[in-house]
């Protein structure tokens, strides 16, 4: 065997060759757009799924001693409210295999394998840590056509569909805004016709 395909074999190239958006921007479907339009791109995507899913760390959602946990957990149950989608947290570490205390220990959801498994259509990543979002959003991206929407506090995630970096509550506070006006949009032309 060629000592370099080896190598090959064990770096694969990034799925997407895109720069990170700065401040202000966002990458949707692989091209830098404003900030204001990609919030409405989710809007119009997240109304229109028949299933969507938000995952999100764990450690806000069930257990209060991050500070700010409560006021996360808050922000993510009113925009799975205003979407109708499901909540999966997502954990930090995984049980010590084989033999995991279930008393104290969860098996942790795996963002690439609950999509394989389910009938998920659009999948939002809130908060999720950095190097977990960046291998299950190369994995579902690869492997299916769903449409993921990574709201980063940091960089934001090249291999999801759509991206916002540095996307904190209150980003996600007008993302909710622009959803409820865009239904109540919706709702308005369909009782004029």
């Amino acid at each position: 065997m060629n000592r370099n395909r080896y190598r090959e074999l064990l770096s694969p190239d990034a799925v997407s060759k895109m720069p990170h958006p700065e401040p202000g921007k966002a990458l949707l479907k692989e091209k830098i757009v404003p900030e204001e339009e990609a919030l409405q791109e989710i809007a119009e995507i997240v109304l229109n799924a028949k299933k969507p899913v938000i995952f999100t760390p764990a450690r806000f959602l069930l257990w209060t001693w991050e500070e700010g946990a409560p006021e996360k957990a808050k922000v993510v149950r009113k925009l799975a409210k205003a979407i109708g989608a499901e909540i999966l947290p997502i954990f930090d570490v995984r049980p010590d295999y084989p033999q995991m205390r279930t008393a104290v220990e969860i098996n942790p959801y795996h963002g690439d394998l609950v999509i394989g498994h389910n009938k998920y259509d659009v999948a939002l990543f809130i908060a999720v840590d950095c190097p977990y979002a960046d291998v299950a959003l190369k994995i579902i991206k690869d492997g299916t056509d769903i449409y993921t929407i990574a709201l980063c506090g940091k960089l934001g995630h090249v291999d999801a569909t759509l991206t916002l970096c540095k996307a904190g509550l209150e980003k996600i506070e007008e993302l909710i805004e622009v959803i409820n006006r865009t239904n109540e949009e919706r709702k308005k032309k369909r009782s004029e016709k």
